[in-house]
């Protein structure tokens, strides 16, 4: 066999072929073809592989590129396309159509500038040109192409046809019958929200075979949820939804999965709820469970257990509830209300309100050893709490990174001293979460919420004054971020067909990118080394994440 590979690459629907490009005869490849163990179904396919001089010619479209790991960029300027070899993924999409392909086609040999992972291509001189063909890009995957510059593995014979696996991670659909919406797993179950009939469920199919799922609960008709939001807490899996036809008529329901498939109704240990002027947020973390329950118009009774033994926090003066505010505007984010507080090292930290001022929430810290509790930071909406130092001799010190009147602050918690980290230039940014010990990721947004900006500050070990944090997104609308087990799951925003949609950064290592994907997810759920998120049409998309 010549070493070189029937395959080839395209980029997407942005090149146009000049009238004058040389034209030359391709066919379909009459032997089979599949990428990352997915046969690849020609006869309807918008952009079929097509065969030209005994090389089989692959097309890249958009996500035929970012499906195989490769980054394509067209420069209409200086009328240049640019192939890179990249870590990104998703998942395969088909492009089937309505029309059958014939055996035959007229292709064009491509005359625009051409640069593969910074090299230069003379389209002109090569043996196996790429070419261009319903306004898609096809790459000749030679050795040279495939082996050399992109790390693909292939191999080829009359009885398997020709086998190509790129080195990326591999985004999977995985086939959940009756799938409307979110999709859990504990690794032996998939638990997701379907269709039966009529009525909105939730289904519980075996990983091993999805072919035959069992309903578990039904989801009551209401004009507020149609679909249950699941959660892994603790090592189980919870739903959740809402019932009623109003914010204040409404109920919140939590049910427990247990292993058997029945749901046991009952509130998780971070949970936050309530209505009709009461509300009870709760958090247990490093052996503490704490519990807050606050009215309307009351300070929030906080109560924590720790080794069994239940306490009462003694109340402090004034009326103090366990919140946000600033400028006058609480945060009523219902998904959110857990980061109110953190538990650190046998300390209780939360932001509150005092009832009986205007001012803006502060940052109180109960110590379970003494049990008394003490406002420690004036004018905080979010913080975080982290040992920050690396030195030894200070490996105890205690660091709280915060926002205060739109900077970004440090707290040292032994010797009270503060220092500004990062004085932002948007008004009214708030600190929403972040993450990690010597590598810390903070999540910024405008009080308004129309801009989210996450960064990484990588310096705080030293213990000495940082730079300013690496932008990892910033975005002006319909950003999603959340922090799971020190890891940063970052949905951007943008325009359509932008290279990275879905990221998962290591929480201890800013330059650590553990997933990139070029899908537009929702539904993100991630749990030990699984990832879950649903694209288009109710899709459903598995990848085993490689740490």
């Amino acid at each position: 066999m010549k070493k070189f590979l029937i395959g080839a690459i395209t980029l997407g629907t942005l090149l146009l072929t000049p009238a004058f490009a040389t034209e030359v005869k391709a066919n379909l490849p009459i032997f089979d073809v599949s990428f990352n163990g997915i046969e690849i179904e020609n006869q309807n396919r918008q952009y079929p592989l097509l065969v030209y001089k005994d090389i089989t010619y692959v097309p890249m479209t958009y996500y035929d590129c970012r499906y195989l790991g490769l980054i394509s960029n067209w420069d209409s300027e200086t009328n240049t396309l640019s192939i890179q070899k990249d870590n990104i993924t998703c998942a395969y999409r088909d492009y089937n159509w309505k029309l059958e392909n014939s055996s035959k086609y007229q292709a064009r040999v491509c005359d625009f500038n051409i640069i593969v992972n910074d090299k230069v291509i003379d389209n002109s001189k090569e043996e196996y040109p790429l070419l261009t063909f319903r306004d898609v890009t096809y790459f000749p995957l030679t050795w040279r192409f495939a082996v050399d510059e992109f790390g693909w593995e292939y191999s080829f014979d009359r009885e398997n046809g020709l086998i190509i696996n790129s080195n990326n991670i591999h985004a999977k659909i995985v086939d959940l019958p009756y799938c409307s919406g979110m999709v859990a797993t504990d690794g032996v179950y998939y638990y997701y929200n379907g269709k039966s009939g009529e009525k909105n469920v939730v289904y519980r199919a075996l990983v091993s075979d999805t072919s035959n799922p069992q309903i578990i609960h039904e989801i009551p008709n209401s004009d507020l949820s149609k679909t249950a939001s699941l959660q892994m807490i603790n090592g189980e899996v919870y739903i959740n939804y809402l019932c009623g036809s109003g914010p204040t008529m409404s109920t919140e329901y939590y049910y427990k999965i247990e292993d058997d498939g029945t749901l046991t109704r009952q509130n998780p240990s971070n949970y936050s709820g309530g209505k009709h002027g009461y509300s009870e947020v709760t958090k247990e973390a490093n052996g503490i469970f704490v519990k807050g329950t606050n009215y309307f118009d009351g300070a929030t009774k906080i109560t924590y257990t720790m080794n069994g033994v239940e306490m009462e926090v003694e109340a402090i003066s004034g009326t103090v509830q366990i919140g946000r505010k600033r400028n006058g505007n609480k945060d009523y984010s219902s998904n959110i209300k857990d980061d109110y507080i953190q538990i650190y090292k046998g300390k209780i930290y939360y932001t509150g309100i005092d009832l009986s001022t205007t001012e803006d929430s502060a940052l109180y810290c109960i110590d379970t050893a003494t049990g008394k509790t003490e406002k420690i930071i004036d004018s905080v909406w979010g913080f975080y709490v982290y040992n920050g130092w690396l030195n030894e001799e200070q490996a105890n010190s205690t660091m709280i990174i915060y926002d205060s009147n739109g900077s970004i602050m440090r707290y040292e918690e032994l010797t009270g001293n503060t220092r500004m980290i990062e004085e932002c230039d948007i008004e009214d940014v708030v600190l929403v979460g972040a993450t990690g010990d010597n590598c810390i990721y903070t999540v910024q947004k405008t009080l308004k919420g129309d801009r989210t900006i996450v960064k990484a500050f990588g310096d705080y070990a030293n213990g000495y004054s940082s730079i300013n944090g690496e932008i990892i997104g910033d975005t002006q609308i319909g950003t999603y971020v959340s922090l799971r087990d020190d890891k940063l799951i970052i949905q951007l925003s943008g325009e359509p067909q932008e290279d990275t949609r879905l990221l998962i950064i290591d929480g201890n290592n800013y330059l650590d990118k553990q997933f990139c994907s070029a899908d537009v997810a929702s539904g993100v759920f991630l749990y030990n080394n699984t990832l879950l998120y649903m694209i288009e049409n109710n899709k459903i998309v598995r990848v085993d994440l490689e740490y």
